[in-house]
């Protein structure tokens, strides 16, 4: 860490050089920028000189000055999202400073915005591009309710959905884009900083199901813009593993001129605010005088004896065999003498600096950010420095150098599938508050008054992971050209991040098994690393006045290195904590991955007139996952087109349709297999031969030298119409993409004497839907600006063909499958239906039973029609998907921004509640859960419950409608006045910001949280909650200034 810091503290010192040593007789330019409708003045416009590093960023008040122009005339262009861009030519002379103003007209749709393919360096116009590319200006987000990075993407692109897994600080996420093409392999997209392919890995030591996320080591401060690329019909050229779609980020770049200080200071306080199911128990007194709870916690029951109390759960009380003479309710999370729960907290400074001359400019920061969680221990310390340089040599060569360091220090408790888990202790508790349950000095662990599992909080504090990360993103891109028409494009990058994690419990803390009582010590070290090359050469010709031609050629080189050490032992001295210092059951072991990709590329471009846009490419990979020769290519086309209709002479000049582009793409992408799914590894032992230690191998993973890439074919079209001068904007798509030689893991024969399983190419999977967005720019005067941003998709997901032969696959404790003719991961179980025949609010068990109308009725392989006693419940991905983004601006300086989010059409387990009411009337020690003993517990829960307990397991009512509404986001942000800022100077650009996320959940979900995941954000398509901490309400306060 020390020598990076020392590179980029050379680095920036060296950037600074040449804007100090500009040259006295050089010019300025100056001006300010309006709104044309209101007259107001425009902040963050980009105000850039034409073929130059200089320029600007305009100031609350509109004003913008460039320093150091040569003398000279200039084209300076002025850029703002929302806006049509403009472009002036100023003469500047030596000494002098030139005038210019700019009047932009809003612009609700933005065509000419700018996106940087990740392969060939190269700018394209998004009126250029014939897919539906998604953009997030990042730089213009209120930064006040973003915490981390994946709430970014969160609710803003249509066909982009984000799921949050956890409420665990440090969490992951999983990113889904146009639905999910795999069965086997990751349905996660591609992630590129600046051209360099990053990491979004979730390893580590997961401790009940939670996970890491490597995306949210990035920090949002740094990132100028988000392009989405949202399939195969855009993706083609990333190659072979490029089918779940693409995310660019760009980070922010220094303009020339004198520098520019920023600095951030922010708190956030956050709390749990979910609501939670309470503990119950419902008794038949015996003996009143008698109390309900003994010493320890115990109900003051046998389970059908006459005691004190009988328990009287609702399915007996409905035959009229005991009666409710007590009831009682306790929720531990509600108590502030139970409650595992604290209120968390964040905080984060950042500072960066931008500037530069016309050869080389530079932007530097440094973002230090700590966050305590609501359950202890559990905090993230995270340290982000970045810098990047751009520089120009001459009029045919310019270069960059990004990178950045990141080091983040993770600590948590177990939770989730955990029986030391906080919640599922808490649910499987007591109904009433017992003296002492909430002490470590009252009882022993696991054996403690008042909880199932013997834990309570205080316990499961002493069982902790920790997870220390150092993180290095660099890369390097040039581009030259010499010749007016040909231009060559490289760039070189490496992702590398060392991971190490370690698990360590004292001895004698939590003595329930001998390697608990013992303590013991898990350790491991891991590098990755991840290359990323390319080099590619573009011509560009005109050969007519109205014709211009590009084509492009190049290569690629990419590598994905993976080592990893790892130790476990038992037996830790008190006051050690490391593996050597273990005493029995020691062992040790080292892997590694090793991935390699070569391709090469074409692509032709045609602009006709500047209003035809055609462009057709191919990709040729090999891929060192395959054990294939050298000739083994897979190709990868693509074509798309776009046609800016408005600009046809034929096109009506009316006021109602400003503008009108048509586009369609067509492409194909891969994603190919995992290290060592086509190769036969053995493992070796130690075996007795002839009464001496011999080595041995044995069979451990059967692989097939005929693996293939996954093939992903998507087509899609759409408009984007511009009405009323710009004022509204709206963006159509229809999407149809189709995966083949999915991978699908196939039983084999034990006669084969093989390993039990085996990859083939076998599946198809199909996904479809269509995409609509809305942009309007409500209103726009003087003092008030609104503007209302509106997302909607909906989405189909079919298996098209699992493989011959191939049983449906069963997952998340069989209540979800992969179903040839069904969705993805879709959730089937065994219906059932109730009738509550004398009303009185409560189900026996002969009330409840198997609906027969629901079965599924499937086609044979003789093509006859079997009925299967089980049905179809739902899909597990959201059907359909809206967000609504609302910004109000008032009298210049103060703006109001919201932001909600609509899911529905899918299905989550609630396997929370199944577990907790399923084990707590088999072992009714503490209390119960709602749907046994509360008098008033809905029919629909009852029955749930005698389904799970009694009619073979099935979970089909605790498979729910997931459907919701979330409040993502508030902002409220004032600036400092003008008036107030030319009293005072240091207060110029400074501005005071008022936050709140995840502040409401509608929803008819009955579990925790209906987003959340057990699995965290690394399975495909497990979809459900045991014992998950839920997503926490954040409010935060933010001061921005410039020095």
């Amino acid at each position: 860490m020390t020598r990076l810091v020392r590179v980029l503290l050379a680095a920036f010192a060296v950037a600074l050089l040449p804007a100090g040593l500009a040259a006295q007789d050089d010019g300025t330019i100056a001006g300010v920028v309006t709104d044309r409708a209101s007259g107001r003045p425009l902040p963050e416009v980009q105000v850039q000189v034409a073929g130059t590093q200089r320029g600007s960023m305009t100031d609350r008040e509109g004003r913008f000055t460039i320093r150091g122009v040569p003398a000279g005339t200039y084209e300076v262009r002025a850029r703002r999202v929302g806006y049509a861009p403009m472009s002036e030519r100023v003469a500047v002379g030596a000494g002098a400073t030139a005038s210019v103003n700019f009047v932009m007209t809003e612009s609700a749709l933005t065509l000419q915005e700018v996106v940087v393919s990740a392969v060939t360096g190269a700018q394209e116009r998004r009126v250029e591009i014939g897919t539906n590319v998604g953009q997030i200006n990042v730089s213009t987000l209120q930064k006040g309710p973003i915490t981390k990075l994946a709430d970014v993407l969160q609710g803003r692109v249509a066909g982009v959905q984000l799921q949050s897994a956890t409420g665990t600080s440090g969490g992951g996420q999983r990113i889904r884009i146009r639905g999910a093409n795999s069965l086997s392999l990751s349905n996660e997209p591609l992630i590129f900083i600046d051209g360099v392919r990053a990491s979004n890995s979730s390893g580590g030591y997961s401790l009940g199901g939670q996970d890491y996320s490597r995306l949210n080591d990035i920090n949002p401060e740094e990132i100028e813009n988000i392009d989405i690329l949202k399939g195969p019909a855009a993706a083609a050229l990333y190659g072979s593993v490029a089918s779940n779609g693409v995310i660019l980020i760009t980070t922010k770049r220094g303009q020339a001129g004198a520098p520019q200080w920023r600095m951030y200071v922010e708190g956030s306080s956050f709390k749990d605010e979910s609501p939670y199911p309470h503990n119950y128990a419902a008794l038949q007194a015996n003996d009143p005088t008698q109390p309900t709870h003994l010493t320890d916690g115990l109900l003051n029951i046998t389970r059908w004896g006459l005691t004190a109390y009988t328990i009287c759960p609702n399915y007996t009380r409905a035959l009229g065999t005991c009666r409710q003479d007590v009831l009682e309710s306790f929720d531990q999370f509600e108590d502030s003498r139970t409650t595992p729960y604290q209120t968390g907290s964040r905080a984060k400074t950042g500072i960066n600096v931008s500037g530069g001359s016309d050869m080389v400019t530079y932007f530097v920061s440094g973002d230090r950010d700590k966050e305590l969680g609501v359950l202890r221990p559990n905090d993230v310390k995270r340290t982000s420095l970045r810098t990047n340089l751009n520089a120009r040599f001459g009029s045919k060569l310019s270069g960059a150098v990004t990178g950045t360091y990141i080091r983040s220090e993770t600590q948590r408790i177990s939770n989730d599938n955990s029986i030391f888990s906080p919640l599922i202790n808490a649910f499987l508790g007591p109904s009433q508050y017992i003296p002492g349950m909430e002490s470590d000095t009252v009882g022993v662990a696991g054996a403690r008054n008042a909880s199932y599992f013997g834990f309570n909080t205080a316990d499961q504090r002493k069982y902790k992971t920790d997870q220390t990360l150092d993180r290095f993103v660099v890369g390097t891109n040039g581009n030259y050209t010499p010749l007016s028409w040909l231009r060559v494009n490289g760039n070189v990058g490496l992702d590398y991040f060392g991971r190490f994690d370690r698990l360590s419990l004292d001895p004698n803390v939590l003595p329930i098994a001998s390697s608990f009582t013992a303590g013991n010590r898990s350790a491991t070290r891991s590098n990755n690393y991840l290359w990323t090359s390319n080099a590619s050469a573009s011509a560009k010709f005109q050969p007519m006045q109205s014709l211009i031609t590009t084509t492009t050629l190049g290569g690629a080189y990419e590598r994905a290195l993976f080592e990893n050490v790892d130790c476990y032992g038992v037996g830790v001295p008190a006051g050690t904590g490391s593996c050597g210092s273990t005493t029995r059951e020691f062992a040790v072991d080292e892997a590694f991955s090793d991935l390699k990709t070569v391709g090469g590329f074409g692509r032709q471009e045609l602009a006709i007139a500047d209003r035809l846009f055609l462009s057709a490419s191919v990709r040729a990979d090999n891929n060192s996952g395959l054990v294939r020769d050298v000739s083994g290519l897979a190709y990868y086309p693509s074509a798309n087109a776009s046609w800016l209709v408005s600009r046809e002479s034929f096109f009506p000049r009316i006021g109602l349709i400003s503008e009108l582009r048509l586009r369609a793409g067509w492409g194909q992408a891969g994603q190919r297999p995992g290290f060592g799914d086509a190769e036969t590894f053995f493992s070796s032992r130690a075996i007795q031969l002839g009464g001496a230690e011999s080595p041995a191998l044995v069979l451990t993973s059967t692989g097939n030298q005929g693996l293939k890439v996954e093939r992903t074919t998507e087509l899609e079209g759409g408009f984007d119409a511009g009405f009323f001068d710009g004022r509204i904007s709206t963006e159509v798509t229809v999407f149809t993409r189709e995966s083949q030689d999915a991978l699908v893991s196939r039983n084999l024969a034990p006669s084969s004497g093989l390993t039990g399983t085996v990859f083939q190419n076998l599946g198809s999977v199909k996904n479809w839907g269509t995409e609509f967005g809305l942009n309007v720019n409500a209103l726009n005067t003087e003092r008030v600006g609104f503007d209302i941003r509106l997302t909607a998709t909906t989405l189909r997901n079919r298996i098209d063909e699992l493989g011959e032969g191939i049983a449906p696959i069963q997952f998340n404790r069989g209540a979800q499958a992969h179903r040839e003719g069904f969705p993805t991961g879709a959730f089937f179980a065994a219906p059932i239906k109730f009738n509550d025949a004398n009303g009185d609010g409560k189900l026996s068990r002969l009330e409840v039973t198997v609906d027969t109308s629901k079965f599924l009725r499937v086609r044979n392989a003789t093509g006859g029609i079997d009925t299967l006693t089980i049905a179809y419940v739902g899909p597990s991905l959201p059907t359909n998907t809206q967000g609504l983004n609302l910004a109000l601006t008032l009298v210049r300086n103060v703006t109001i921004s919201t932001l909600f989010e609509r899911r529905a059409g899918h299905k989550q387990l609630n396997y929370t509640e199944r577990f907790r009411c399923t084990t707590l009337d088999a072992n009714p020690v503490y209390g119960q859960c709602g749907a046994l003993s509360n008098p008033d517990a809905s029919l629909e829960s009852q029955a749930a419950f005698i389904g799970a307990r009694f009619m073979g397991a099935t979970p089909f009512g605790y498979i729910e409608d997931a459907t919701f509404v979330k409040w993502r986001e508030l902002s409220l942000r004032v600036g400092v006045p003008e008036a107030v800022s030319n009293r005072i100077g240091a207060l110029r650009g400074a501005a005071l910001s008022f936050a709140g996320r995840n502040l409401g959940t509608w929803t008819d979900y009955t579990g925790l949280d209906p987003e959340i995941n057990e699995t965290g954000g690394g399975t495909n398509f497990t979809q459900g909650e045991f014992n998950t901490q839920p997503p926490v309400r954040t409010f935060t306060l933010r001061f921005d200034f410039r020095l």
